[in-house]
C-alpha cells in the first residue's frame, strides 16, 4: 500500500521500535512487511529520535501470519502491507505483492524461544505434507527433531501482576491482568474480581482488548476503611470469561492475594472530568458511582489532574494506566505529566486516534512519588458524535 525505508539506526531480530521515514503516512494497527516478516505498529514515534513501537511480547517483536524475525538494516525497503487471500485479484499500485507461505523458523508470538510453530488451515481436503529442514542449509543422519502435529485448540489463560497489594486509607493500589493466548485465540477477554474485603473497591472488571496481552486495574481502601480480618484479606476470587468459536469459555485465576490496608498516603490523587469552576479535589468515596467522561474518535478532551497533599510537598509525575488502545495524554511535552511544587492541580488532554471503536473503559492516575498512590477510577467512554461531547459534571 506504501513504501518507506528504514532510518536511524538497523535492529535486530527482537527490537520492538524502528524508525522509517515517511511515517506520518502511517496508522497504528498497520501491518508492515520487513523483507519476509510482518508486524504490527502498535504506538506511533513520539519524538524527533523516536520510532514506531510494534507489538511485543516480553519486549521482542510480535509478528503475524507465523512470519519469522530478521535483523534489518538501515535504508531496508518496508512497506505498509494489507493481507489478502491467496488466488485475489489486486488492483494494480505499482508496489510490490509479497506472498506469504506457510512457514516459520522461529514461533511469531514469541513462546517457543528458537523452536517453529505453524497454524495451518487446510483450504481444501487433500494431502498435505509437512517439511522439516535446518536453518543453516546443514542435515544428516545424526541431525534430530521432534515434530507434534495437532487440531488447534484456542484457549487462554489469565495471570496477576501485583499480588498481595498494599492500599493506603483514601488511595489506592495497581494491579495488572496478563494474558496467555493460545492456538490464535486472539479476542476479547473479560476479567471480573469479586470477593474484595469491607471498606475496599476500584476496579471491577477489566477487558484485555482483542489482540492485547494485559490491562491495569486499582484496588482502593476507602477513608474508613476497617482493619482487615486474615480470611478477608484473602478472599478476592478473579473470573476471566471469553467467546472461543461461538461459545463463553471461563477460567478461574489466582485472586488478589493478600489484600493489606496501610495509613494515609503523603498524596492524594484524583481524575476527574474537566470544569474550570470547579477547581478543588473533589471528595469521593469508593460507594460512590465514578465519574465520567466521554471522548470521540478523532478527538481531544480536557480533564483535571488533581492533588491533596499530605505530607510530601515536591513535584509530582503521572501516568495515566488503562486507556484504550489508541487512547493517549496528549501535549504532554519533554517533561511528561507533572505537577510542580506548590501547585496541586494541572489541565491534561486525552486525545483518541480516529479509528478508535466505541468502548467503556475504568481508567486512572498514579503518582510516580509517595508510595505510588493511584486514583480512584474514572469511567471512560468512547462514542462516535457529531461532534459535540457530552461530560458527566463532578459529583461533589
Amino acid at each position: 500500500m506504501r513504501d518507506s525505508h528504514v532510518t536511524y539506526r538497523g535492529i535486530d531480530s527482537n527490537t520492538d521500535d524502528l524508525s522509517v521515514e515517511n511515517w506520518q503516512e502511517m496508522e497504528l494497527n498497520e501491518l508492515m512487511y520487513l523483507q519476509g516478516e510482518v508486524c504490527k505498529i502498535y504506538r506511533m514515534p513520539r519524538g524527533p529520535d523516536s520510532g514506531f513501537q510494534f507489538y511485543n511480547v516480553g519486549g521482542k517483536r510480535r509478528n503475524y501470519f507465523d512470519t519469522s524475525p530478521f535483523t534489518h538494516s538501515v535504508d531496508e525497503a518496508v512497506y505498509i502491507v494489507e493481507p489478502h487471500p491467496p488466488g485475489s485479484v489486486l488492483v494494480p499500485t505499482g508496489l510490490p505483492v509479497f506472498t506469504v507461505y506457510y512457514v516459520n523458523d522461529d514461533a511469531a508470538d514469541r513462546k517457543l524461544g528458537t523452536d517453529s510453530r505453524l497454524l495451518f488451515t487446510a483450504p481444501q481436503g487433500g494431502t498435505y505434507f509437512v517439511r522439516v529442514t535446518d536453518s543453516r542449509g546443514h542435515g544428516g543422519d545424526r541431525f534430530a527433531y521432534r515434530l507434534l502435529l495437532r487440531e488447534a485448540k484456542p484457549d487462554f489463560k489469565v495471570t496477576l501482576d501485583g499480588a498481595n497489594p498494599s492500599a493506603s486509607a483514601g488511595a489506592g493500589a495497581p494491579f495488572t491482568v496478563r494474558a496467555d493466548r493460545i492456538d490464535g485465540f486472539d479476542g476479547d477477554i473479560r476479567v471480573d474480581i469479586s470477593g474484595l474485603p469491607p471498606g475496599f473497591g476500584g476496579t471491577p472488571s477489566l477487558v484485555i482488548q482483542a489482540g492485547h496481552l494485559e490491562a491495569k486495574g486499582t484496588l482502593n481502601a476507602a477513608l474508613d476503611a476497617p482493619a482487615l480480618k486474615e480470611a478477608q484479606a484473602k478472599a478476592s476470587k478473579l473470573t476471566a470469561t471469553a467467546v472461543i468459536n461461538g461459545q463463553s469459555v471461563a477460567h478461574e485465576a489466582d485472586g488478589l492475594g493478600k489484600i493489606a490496608l496501610t495509613p494515609k498516603p503523603k498524596l492524594f490523587v484524583s481524575l476527574e472530568p474537566y470544569d474550570e469552576n470547579i477547581t478543588n479535589f473533589v471528595e469521593r468515596s469508593i460507594s460512590d458511582p465514578p465519574l465520567e467522561i466521554t471522548i470521540g474518535p478523532g478527538q481531544t478532551i480536557p480533564c483535571w489532574l488533581k492533588i491533596k497533599r499530605n505530607g510530601h510537598d515536591d513535584l509530582v509525575t503521572f501516568s495515566v494506566e488503562n486507556l484504550p488502545h489508541e487512547v493517549i495524554v496528549d501535549n504532554i511535552g519533554l517533561n511528561g505529566v507533572l505537577i510542580p511544587k506548590g501547585q496541586d492541580a494541572r489541565q491534561i488532554f486525552l486525545t483518541a486516534a480516529k479509528w478508535v471503536p466505541e468502548t467503556d473503559r475504568p481508567c486512572y492516575a498514579q503518582a510516580n512519588q509517595a508510595g505510588s498512590p493511584t486514583s480512584l477510577p474514572i469511567l471512560l467512554h468512547v462514542r462516535k458524535t457529531d461532534g459535540h461531547l457530552s461530560q458527566a459534571a463532578p459529583q461533589r
